[in-house]
């Protein structure tokens, strides 16, 4: 799920204002679910979904021995999660409640207020939508200057120990890229170069490992919290530089 249970309460706030609440009977209730439907299907990202899993937290109708519960009137999905739990999916659920109010569920967080016009959730559901595209948008620059940095960084790091005859390998997260310097067969150490701070590391890098190298070969040694060893395929070989 790309958006946070508070961003998704603040998108019903803003959109359902339960200033005059609909009344309905069920045939009205799937009338105004067909109209919501035929408004929402057509949004690219958005599809009708009559299988939904989540079916089964709003039982149509009750039993004599239990009260009375919400009745779901129909489904669609807005966004597919990337993770495999189908939980993680967002579904936007009309619900027509046993005060025959119509409410909107909105990925497992439920407005605030009953809702007055059906446009409300047409308005709700293209909120998402857009919300969801501005997030990707953000992603994909985020990443472009993500790899624009780290290709910055592996070049000097190619250009040092090409110069300076060391083999390295290198592990990258969100944050920063680790570097691995090897010192023998069985030593290495590693600098951690953030992304945000690397303008600032790069002009020191060398110096820095130069003074690593030179402590080692003095016969002192250290010991780091690397966990493992690194096998010979993941070193690049300063002769192959």
């Amino acid at each position: 799920m790309s958006m946070t249970s508070r961003s998704l309460q603040k998108l019903l706030r803003e959109n359902i204002s339960g200033k005059k609440p609909l009344s309905v009977d069920p045939e009205q209730a799937r009338e105004l679910a067909e109209d919501l439907l035929a408004r929402i299907e057509p949004l690219a990202g958005a599809q009708r979904n009559d299988n939904c899993y989540h079916y089964s937290r709003f039982k149509v109708g009750s039993s004599v021995d239990s009260p009375p519960t919400n009745a779901i009137c129909c489904c669609i999905l807005l966004e597919e999660s990337s993770d495999r739990w189908y939980r993680d999916h967002i579904h936007l659920h009309l619900l027509r409640s046993p005060e025959q109010e119509l409410w909107v569920d909105i990925g497992s967080q439920r407005s605030p207020a009953p809702i007055s016009d059906i446009g409300e959730v047409v308005a709700l559901a293209q909120a998402f939508l857009q919300r969801v595209e501005q997030q990707k948008a953000q992603a994909t620059k985020r990443q472009k200057q993500k790899d624009l940095k780290m290709q910055a960084i592996l070049a000097q790091v190619r250009k040092i120990a090409k110069e300076d005859g060391f083999d390295f390998a290198t592990e990258v997260d969100s944050v920063k890229i680790k570097l691995i310097i090897r010192l023998s067969d069985q030593d290495y150490f590693a600098i951690l170069i953030p992304f945000n701070r690397f303008k600032e590391v790069l002009p020191n890098l060398r110096n820095a490992i130069q003074a690593l190298r030179e402590t080692y070969d003095s016969g002192v040694r250290f010991k780091t919290n690397l966990k493992g060893g690194y096998r010979r395929s993941d070193w690049v070989r300063h002769q192959d530089l």
